[in-house]
């Protein structure tokens, strides 16, 4: 049995770490949908949502400024994106999913897996939710995950309870 199946409350998230895991006692099914950066290809057309909670492993996924991709478990070909995601005068960023607040909790933390190719003033955590209907929010937050878990919970409040996905940028290229 791991330690996060004993946990009932998620610790202050000043104490979260690198290495921090937690999961609710019951994972919410979150309805909300992102407008996906994938066209004419059916890669991920199965995988989760960005959203999605219900998976085990520390997962990735893509941003443009149009859209975001489903949720990326296990290795995929690097060569994939450029097959599936059209260039669009964009970054096509590559980020880790650390955590999923909704209504102003953490729904589950993934502990970090993945090296980042960014120097540390480059990478960071972001707040990636619902925008308008031409594409999402991706909003900066502080530099820890516990710091940036925290401003996360804040935001999802302020917004009404709005889901948020709280992820670590690994890699970001000019998408031409």
């Amino acid at each position: 049995m791991l330690l996060t199946e004993l946990m009932t409350s998620l610790p202050p998230s000043y104490s979260l770490t690198d290495s921090s895991e937690w999961r609710a006692d019951v994972l919410p099914q979150i309805d909300a949908k992102l407008r996906s950066c994938i066209y004419d290809s059916d890669w991920l057309s199965d995988a989760p949502s960005p959203f999605d909670v219900q998976h085990r492993e520390t997962a990735r996924f893509y941003e443009t400024n149009s859209g975001v991709s489903p949720t990326i478990l296990g290795q995929f070909d690097p060569e994939q994106p450029r097959a599936s995601i059209p260039p669009d005068r964009t970054f096509l960023g590559l980020f880790e999913k650390r955590a999923v607040i909704v209504g102003g909790e953490v729904a589950r933390l993934w502990p970090l897996r993945y090296e980042t190719a960014l120097a540390p003033r480059d990478s960071g955590y972001f707040a990636i939710t619902e925008g308008s209907i031409f594409s999402h929010l991706r909003v900066q937050l502080f530099y820890t995950i516990g710091g940036a878990v925290g401003q996360a919970q804040v935001l999802s409040a302020r917004m009404g309870g709005s889901p948020v996905i709280v992820a670590r940028l690994l890699s970001q290229t000019d998408w031409y």
